[in-house]
């Protein structure tokens, strides 16, 4: 597709998630036949938005798309639908990023490998100046192990890709399967119906399922009763598909040995939380697709749809 009147608005808080000097040098040497506009700000945009056939941003407004008549196409690098709406009258096609796996599935693995090779226990005793070297008798490899993961779309599917080049036997988790054709990385995929038959077999749970109604509590304190004792519990996708007080539960009394949460219901998560104390627990910001690499791996994929529509 061709793209004559370029507006882009690509700042964030988050210094990796901005538009950089080399972002632009590289668009403009790939389009050199297209007008480029790099937004000063929201009332800028939107000043510039009449004109504009396609966007990159990280905001879109539904009521926006009246604003914008020329407009064609819509790319956003958010996976998720929180901030850019889909064009209620079906005129602009929105594109929603779906690069974010090949930095996610980085975070998860150190996840999992600070769980399996008591990475935890190496720094404090690195603090105390203890050479524990019996101590690590329990550590496990991943190929020996069974990962379930909950959520199968780009992110899931980036993420067995290389769990499965450690050996670790994997399940995939969707909640329909219908017309699904399989995937070479995984062993089984199964409906989410089946999900409670599965955990007793799994020693790592992983969750990147979208947020919205569709999610809410879908993963209820029987589904924590039914997981295998010593699993470990990651939630990189969003923090509503679980209560909270269920999953200190199962963190306090069993059956989990420990969780990697990247997202939670509330951000931030507030001080008071008791996760914070929890000596098994992982915590990030959310910051689980943070990397320099963010918008250069946009880009790349915006270049290539360009070219399929």
């Amino acid at each position: 597709m061709k793209t004559s009147n370029l507006l882009i608005h690509l700042y964030n808080n988050v210094d990796a998630f901005s538009l950089k000097a080399r972002h632009v040098d590289l668009i403009r040497a790939t389009l050199p036949e297209t007008r480029i506009t790099v937004a000063e700000g929201n009332h800028d945009f939107l000043e510039k938005l009449p004109e504009a056939d396609c966007v990159l941003t990280w905001v879109f407004e539904s009521g926006w798309y009246e604003g914008a008549p020329k407009l064609k196409t819509l790319f956003t690098p958010a996976a998720g639908h929180d901030w850019v709406a889909a064009d209620p009258a079906g005129r602009v096609r929105t594109f929603y990023g779906s690069f974010h796996g090949r930095i996610m599935r980085e975070s998860l693995l150190a996840m999992m490998l600070h769980f399996n090779r008591h990475i935890g226990k190496s720094l404090e005793d690195q603090r105390k100046r203890i050479w524990g070297r019996l101590d690590y008798t329990d550590n496990v490899a991943l190929f020996s192990q069974r990962v379930l993961l909950v959520g199968f779309g780009s992110l899931g599917q980036s993420m067995a890709e290389l769990l499965k080049a450690f050996g670790a036997g994997i399940t995939a988790v969707k909640r329909d399967t219908a017309g699904f054709e399989g995937n070479p990385n995984v062993d089984r995929i199964i409906s989410f119906g089946r999900l409670e038959d599965e955990l007793p077999f799994a020693d790592h749970v992983v969750f990147v399922l979208p947020g919205g109604a569709g999610t809410d509590g879908i993963f209820t304190a029987r589904h924590f009763n039914a997981m295998k004792p010593g699993a470990h519990l990651y939630n990189l996708g969003r923090g509503n598909c679980y209560r909270e007080e269920d999953l200190l539960s199962a963190l306090r009394t069993g059956p989990l040995s420990g969780a990697g949460l990247d997202v939670f219901a509330g951000e931030p998560l507030a001080p008071t939380s008791p996760l914070w104390e929890q000596p098994n627990v992982l915590i990030t910001p959310h910051s689980s697709a943070i990397s320099r690499e963010y918008i250069d791996l946009f880009i790349q994929e915006w270049f290539k749809k360009l070219m399929e529509i």
